[in-house]
């Protein structure tokens, strides 16, 4: 039953005289709640480019104070394409791209006849980009709490005519510490202003993966500085007593992977690129037929390059749930992990050495997995979990703050039993060969990875009469404890006997 006792919202003629009067920034709902009833606030901690295997990469306590004392996740399987503000944006809203909208960090909308990037201002601060969706602030608003969004992407646009009480418009070279002292000054508001959710962002390992490429020592300094002002932060919330109040999700929105100069695929050796629209370039090209129909941008790209794959729209595979959005190109084209797709006027301005990391490809790739952290009051220190996914951290927070979750592709259930165990939970391993083949299958208590080759994908686990059964999509994995079935990608894996076990 909900504690919060929330007003009946204003109507809407005193609304829209209040918004041109006074400058209000929306018409949110107003509450009277005593601050003994509020539940556990929710920090949710993004750093940009953080790959699932970057917590050994340094000494780094202050997410060592987070994993020691909560659920550390094997990683965080995002959405396609991994990139920062599609990643971002599911991450709030439990949607995918191909539902909200932010299909890329460069998109094409064909209804509007516009064109988005980072750069872009305007586009980024216009919620139209954003509505397919409602994030987690426009959520918290919407039900009479408050929200403090120290960026995030999405968050400094106007979206379903609401933005957080608190934001900030993105500027890189903020001071960490600014960051920080920023967040704590929320923290310290009188109660009726204080955010119940709050976002914070860093940006240089990330910054420093690109330039450098994973595991780079500069990516390792990068990591420590966050880590350090992560500390800060925490030191201040203990002050204040509510270091362990609180619930701390630390995420990121994709990992890195290493990127060669000479391992470039020039689109323009097998298209006419006057003939076609290109909306976003990288791991990924996403292609609009323009003066050339679909499948023939399709048959000139199929089979063109050893390294390069391609669907019209309607084939893209099913696991990537990128093709309902108006946005959705009309072809996509994506390379092999480690290439990239280019065309040789760009990449004549190029130099040899401006680029060696880089991230976008499948999803299910491990190189592309970020990381999931949470600790709080109901989560037992030293809890262990298989991959999770990003799609489900807004009903994981819609929970923790006992909001009605808008319509969205994700669910709480993998985390329930972590927040209901009084205990901590780990992870059961079982390791089976498929004829000279491994799978390995990493099982919580309601969902799974399965492992294989260099891909980690994550399915729920459904009702079987016997052993346990798991599903995704169209990927399928079935074991009786023994002997285990598996379909992935549209391969059968059957007869798998098993060669290891632990718990």
């Amino acid at each position: 039953m909900r504690r919060y006792v929330i007003m009946r919202r204003l109507p809407i003629v005193f609304c829209l005289l209040s918004f041109s009067l006074l400058g209000l920034s929306a018409c949110q709902g107003t509450r009277e709640v005593p601050e003994a009833e509020r539940p556990a606030p929710v920090l949710l901690i993004s750093i940009d480019g953080f790959r699932h295997d970057y917590f050994d990469l340094a000494d780094t306590p202050a997410l060592d104070r987070l994993v020691d004392g909560g659920l550390k996740a094997d990683s965080l399987h995002h959405v396609f394409p991994t990139k920062t503000f599609p990643t971002h944006y599911s991450m709030v809203t439990g949607c995918h791209p191909g539902r909200h909208g932010v299909v890329a960090n460069n998109m094409w909308d064909p209804v509007r006849d516009a064109r988005f990037s980072l750069g872009n201002r305007d586009a980024v601060s216009d919620g139209y980009w954003y509505d397919g969706c409602e994030p987690i602030w426009v959520t918290a608003e919407n039900q009479g709490l408050t929200a403090g969004t120290f960026f995030w992407p999405g968050s400094e646009a106007r979206i379903q005519g609401v933005r957080p009480s608190h934001w900030k418009p993105y500027a890189g070279d903020t001071p960490h510490l600014e960051r920080v002292e920023t967040l704590l000054d929320w923290v310290d508001l009188p109660a009726d202003q204080r955010p119940d959710l709050l976002t914070l962002y860093f940006s240089v390992v990330d910054s420093a993966g690109h330039r450098h490429g994973p595991l780079a020592d500069p990516v390792r300094d990068a990591l420590i500085d966050v880590d350090r002002h992560l500390g800060i932060l925490f030191d201040g919330l203990e002050e204040r007593g509510l270091f362990d109040q609180m619930n701390i999700i630390l995420v990121s929105d994709h990992g890195m992977s290493r990127v060669d100069f000479d391992q470039y695929i020039m689109l323009d050796d097998y298209l006419d690129l006057s003939r076609v629209r290109v909306s976003d370039w990288g791991p990924a090209a996403q292609i609009w037929a323009t003066d050339m129909p679909a499948e023939e941008i399709v048959s000139a790209l199929d089979g063109a390059h050893p390294h390069l794959r391609v669907w019209a729209r309607e084939d893209i595979p099913a696991r990537y749930r990128f093709d309902d959005h108006q946005r959705v190109p009309d072809v996509l084209a994506e390379a092999d992990l480690e290439w990239m797709i280019s065309n040789r006027p760009h990449m004549m301005g190029r130099r040899q050495f401006s680029l060696y990391g880089m991230h976008g490809w499948d999803p299910a790739l491990a190189e592309m997995h970020g990381a999931f952290v949470i600790r709080g009051p109901g989560i037992a220190p030293g809890s262990r979990s298989p991959a999770v996914r990003s799609v489900d951290v807004y009903d994981l927070i819609a929970h923790l703050l006992e909001l009605r979750p808008a319509a969205n592709d994700g669910s709480v259930a993998a985390f329930l039993p972590y927040l209901e165990s009084r205990t901590a939970l780990s992870v059961e391993e079982q390791v089976y060969d498929c004829q000279a083949e491994t799978l390995q299958a990493r099982m919580g208590p309601a969902h799974m990875a399965l492992h294989h080759d260099n891909a980690v994908h994550v399915l729920d686990q459904v009702t079987a009469e016997k052993g346990r059964r798991f599903e995704e999509v169209d990927l399928r994995f079935t074991t009786d404890g023994r002997r285990a079935s598996a379909e992935i990608d549209g391969r059968q894996f059957r007869n798998c006997r098993l060669l290891i076990a632990n718990r």
